[in-house]
């Protein structure tokens, strides 16, 4: 917390006689829009906005940055692509914001993209880890989370990180995001270890019985399971793998967490071989990540927080940032060149530090796993940790 500290009190620069002629930035205001899913069915993950506004509203607590607080105007999209359109342009025509900070489902940020980057409005995800969100290459993007790239490779390694794996096997989706993310583990385990995936299944969406999936990997008998599968079915393969006594350990991806698998679920014993990637520094209930949990209740006291919550909190230390070394005269130019200059920033809460460039948007290359061992989720970089 001691990061988190530094970088808002950092930000506190005091200056005279502004200039201020861009879109969304007055003489003691920034306004920032964010969108995401805060109904429905994926409104578990729209909770990364919670975290990013708490992080504004601390440094507005604490002075602001260069005498301006921040203003966020938050937009409910659904996670639906015609209303993430819709809730874009009210935050760009009507609310005129300086910058997106925004997109936690995929399928909404390529929705938008395209008219932001024409419109020359900074666009920070919120939580949306498509690989193909920054391809090809747009200068007003930045994606400062691991993408689907980092976490299929990441997930590949944590397997072949324990001595004598040799067989792997993979269930997926067999929708775009599915099959995406099974080539890119699929192509990482063969380029770098050799390896051919030693089984390929699919789950479809809204399966509600995974038992010939279980006993197709319980006769298969593989060193690992990769699911790429969203959190429903994980959680129906990780119950159904202890239904029929399979002990194979089962790597979950980034958009599962730990906790909510573990309620969906229902049976700790059943979470025994289970782990998913981890973004964060500090591991869930631990003395560590409290300060950010209290952070978010601070300013949102009705809001249970959970691995969704701290995802955009990084991405939000990181805008803080560029916004101080983009200076008082501040515009939406300067501001896309300070947060191409962002290198090995820490933010405390991010396990991985954040690195931009001029021609590489994609800003955290790296991650963990976590599980729960002894009863306590326990942040692992390897097998062996």
């Amino acid at each position: 917390m001691k990061r988190i500290t530094a970088i808002l009190a950092a930000a506190m620069v005091a200056v005279t006689n502004p200039v201020f002629a861009e879109p969304g930035v007055s003489e003691d205001t920034i306004k920032i829009g964010i969108f995401a899913p805060l109904t429905g069915s994926a409104s578990i993950f729209g909770r990364a906005a919670f975290g990013a506004e708490a992080v504004y509203n601390e440094i507005n607590e604490k002075g602001g940055i260069h005498g301006r607080k921040i203003e966020v105007v938050r937009e409910d999209d659904g996670c639906d692509a015609a209303r993430a359109i819709s809730a874009v342009r009210k935050l760009t025509a009507q609310d005129d914001v300086f910058m997106i900070h925004g997109g936690v489902c995929s399928g909404t940020v390529m929705a938008v993209r395209d008219d932001l980057e024409r419109q020359n409005v900074p666009f920070v995800i919120l939580g949306a880890a498509s690989a193909g969100i920054v391809k090809p290459f747009k200068k007003n993007l930045f994606q400062p989370i691991p993408n689907s790239d980092v976490v299929a490779t990441q997930m590949v390694d944590f397997a072949m990180s324990r001595p004598g794996t040799a067989k792997i096997a993979l269930i997926s989706h067999t929708d775009e995001w599915g099959e995406t993310n099974s080539r890119v583990a699929t192509e990482h385990l063969k380029n770098a270890y050799g390896l051919d995936i030693s089984l390929k299944l699919a789950l479809e969406r809204s399966t509600t019985d995974a038992t010939p999936q279980i006993l197709q990997l319980r006769n298969a008998q593989p060193d690992f399971v990769l699911a790429m599968l969203y959190p429903a079915e994980t959680a129906l393969l990780v119950r159904d793998a202890h239904k029929f006594g399979m002990t194979t350990p089962i790597l979950g991806n980034f958009g599962v967490s730990l906790e909510d698998t573990r309620d969906r679920v229902g049976d700790m014993a059943a979470m025994a071989n289970f782990y998913t990637f981890y973004a964060y520094e500090p591991a869930l209930s631990s003395p560590e990540i409290e300060p950010w949990t209290k952070m978010i209740a601070k300013y949102f006291p009705d809001h249970r927080a959970d691995t969704f919550s701290y995802e955009a909190m990084g991405g939000a230390l990181a805008v803080i940032e560029a916004l101080k070394q983009a200076g008082p005269d501040l515009t939406r130019d300067k501001f896309i060149g300070a947060m191409e200059s962002i290198t090995d920033f820490q933010s405390g809460i991010l396990n991985t530090p954040i690195t931009f460039s001029a021609d590489n948007h994609a800003g955290v290359n790296g991650g963990a796993m976590i599980a729960y061992r002894d009863g306590k989720p326990t942040v692992l970089k390897t097998w062996s940790e």
